[in-house]
């Protein structure tokens, strides 16, 4: 059994850990995802809803939050806590997969508790994110990053593991997706405006439905009843007036952002993990826009030095469809050759129960 802990505060972080879950089930390894805020108490639960609303409003406190985030995995109550570790041991947790840096401590103190168990923090940015800046290390761990800051390179990847959910260029029917992520953060709303004013047609997703949006534009929002940690299905989009009804019906094997970005010719968002997560399953390029910190400005000029992507403001002195459809081109030979880390996890013997 394989144990994937991700964080709902960040999906660029439990997305991953959502696909992993799928590619070592259809490789024959038993899995589960966990989420940290699902332990939290209520009124903890409750705060994290209304920052997320805030944040989404106002990226310059946003950015402020994520500089100065903290590790909160003490919320949890120890018998919280400690009912969580006699259900991995029942259910013969043999590694761990660590995406969320907040779940440090408590895997340090599982390993304590299970020496010899098989732990891996999987690094979804180029650089530390703010929940691994102060983690410490786990005795006995070992660390993947997907992305190499230092040499510009695609290291491995988490794929989506369904057939077809790569679309081929001629068959994608949305010109362009604004999003800002899972919380819907950053400068895509006005970017997604600056696209319309110059004569494009954008997909935007907002975390809030948009009554009346203008010409050119079709709006979705996030679905209020789907909350992380609640199960282990993808997040949904709801269509805006205008929109029609969207035929999401792949939401077993990934996200309705997903099957936006598959559909698109670029994505036009924030350089987050799990944006160019979905960039390079669905061979779709993306247009940047603010990042969110540094970590995410990383992750913008690796995908940048690989030929994935550029910043929007760039494409837009040019405005030429062929040079999304290029970066489609290496997006989706670099999918074709990636190392899947699924796969480096079982070889290595990732999931079977310790001894």
């Amino acid at each position: 059994m394989n144990i994937a802990l991700t964080s709902g505060v960040a999906l660029g972080t439990h997305i991953p850990g959502l696909l992993l879950d799928r590619a070592l089930s259809a490789r024959g390894l038993p899995s589960r995802v966990y989420v940290l805020e699902k332990y939290f108490p209520e009124e903890i639960r409750q705060r994290i809803q209304t920052a997320k609303g805030r944040y989404s409003r106002d990226y310059r406190l946003a950015k402020a939050a994520h500089a100065l985030a903290t590790d909160h995995a003490e919320l949890i109550p120890p018998e919280t806590l400690a009912a969580l570790f006699d259900e991995w041991d029942a259910a013969g947790a043999g590694s761990i997969t660590v995406f969320s840096g907040f779940w440090t401590g408590i895997v340090a103190a599982y390993v304590d508790r299970r020496p010899g168990i098989l732990v891996d923090v999987c690094h979804v940015d180029a650089v530390p994110s703010p929940s691994h800046r102060h983690a410490d290390e786990i005795t006995g761990s070992t660390h993947t990053w997907l992305l190499d800051a230092g040499t510009n390179t695609l290291n491995e990847a988490i794929p989506v593991t369904q057939a077809g959910a790569r679309l081929p260029w001629e068959a994608r029917s949305i010109s362009f997706l604004a999003h800002g992520g899972g919380w819907g953060m950053g400068t895509h709303a006005a970017a997604a405006a600056q696209l319309v004013d110059a004569g494009e047609s954008v997909s935007l997703i907002l975390p809030e439905p948009w009554s009346d949006p203008p010409a050119g534009l079709s709006a979705y929002h996030q679905d209020p009843g789907w909350e992380p940690g609640l199960g282990t299905d993808f997040p949904r989009l709801l269509p805006g007036p205008g929109t029609g009804a969207p035929s999401f019906d792949s939401r077993e094997h990934w996200s309705d952002a997903f099957e936006l970005t598959r559909r698109s010719r670029a994505v036009v968002s924030k350089p987050g993990a799990g944006t160019l997560i979905d960039s390079l399953n669905a061979a779709t390029p993306v247009l940047f826009t603010e990042p969110l910190g540094d970590w995410e400005l990383a992750n913008e000029r690796v995908w940048c030095a690989l030929g994935f992507g550029m910043r929007l403001s760039e494409w837009l002195d040019e405005r030429d469809p062929a040079m999304l459809q290029a970066m489609h081109e290496r997006l989706r030979s670099a999918a074709d050759g990636a190392a899947p880390y699924p796969d480096r996890i079982v070889a290595r013997g990732f999931g079977r129960r310790s001894r």
